[in-house]
């Protein structure tokens, strides 16, 4: 494999290839709380209307020109569909994380079988990191989540390090811990544009995303843990992969001139993850300028 063929360098450049994990051994676990409260309310997975939504996010991807690639599903890792936690590219290369819960640490094979040795820059080593934490805003800038379970301090740190060194501007964003990512309070939509829970995200963190030139959309509560409203995904050229449940913020979304693509993802997101948790973009469009 050719060395650094994958590459990003923001959340919002113009998507063309993204890893996906297919749903066949996918199951909610008592390991999050959407999941316990899902299971709580005697929900149960639809296995036909689950693998019909992975097929319709599927076609939604394809038919924006978007090249899906997919690992293999192991039968042992029932979250492996969310494949944004396991590795993350970056303008370097490819970072494998380091996952917390001990139901998803074999899930980093099928990682490295996927990149090959020549395309992985970093392994992470310190405390625990996962992508569903790391935000590549836009080149130079970097915001990582942590909330002490799925991401710690340390793994923070370790991975904010090698960006530093670049010369980037990053920022830790700390949460309750029961939120699981930072993309389930906070996601980029566009350009200089971003959705999140702003009566969850502390002051000082809404005002340092502002100082940077970030607008902020308003996502209730309810909105981010009963239906993993932040949980979207830029295509890139003022494109959205939100999903269909998601009606209020859809139509804000639209407000704001974009275009938004919706396929049903409830099976999903009632076991903790949605749109942004799996797909790992592989390849977008730099936005330096020039």
């Amino acid at each position: 494999m050719v060395a650094n063929r994958w590459f990003i360098d923001s959340e919002t450049g113009d998507l063309a290839d993204v890893l996906l994990c297919p749903p066949d051994y996918y199951s909610w676990i008592p390991s999050n709380d959407i999941a316990i409260q899902s299971m709580a309310n005697g929900a149960k997975i639809d296995r036909a209307a689950l693998n019909a939504q992975f097929r319709e996010l599927v076609a939604t991807l394809e038919g924006e020109q978007v090249s899906c690639h997919f690992l293999t599903p192991h039968k042992d890792m029932p979250y492996e569909v969310y494949t944004r936690d396991s590795s993350q590219t970056t303008p370097f290369g490819t970072v494998v994380t380091n996952l917390a819960r001990p139901e998803r640490t074999a899930e980093i094979t099928p990682i490295h079988d996927f990149y090959g040795k020549d395309e992985i820059w970093k392994t992470c080593t310190k405390g625990h990191i996962e992508g569903g934490d790391i935000h590549i805003i836009r080149p130079g800038l970097l915001a990582v989540g942590v909330s002490g379970g799925r991401t710690d301090e340390a793994g923070a740190a370790e991975f904010i390090g090698w960006f530093e060194e670049a010369g980037w501007t990053c920022r830790m964003i700390r949460f309750p811990e029961h939120f699981l990512h930072l993309d389930v309070i906070f996601t980029m939509v566009a350009e200089d544009l971003a959705i999140a829970a702003v009566d969850v995200i502390a002051d000082e963190d809404l005002d340092w995303f502002r100082a940077q030139g970030i607008r902020l959309l308003p996502v209730s509560y309810k909105e981010a843990m009963r239906d993993m409203g932040c949980n979207v995904l830029s295509l890139g050229r003022e494109r959205v992969v939100s999903p269909h449940h998601c009606t209020r913020i859809n139509q804000m979304l639209r407000a704001e001139g974009l275009t938004v693509l919706d396929p049903e993802l409830n099976q999903f997101s009632q076991g903790g993850g949605s749109i942004h948790c799996m797909t790992m973009p592989l390849r977008r469009k730099s936005l330096k300028k020039g």
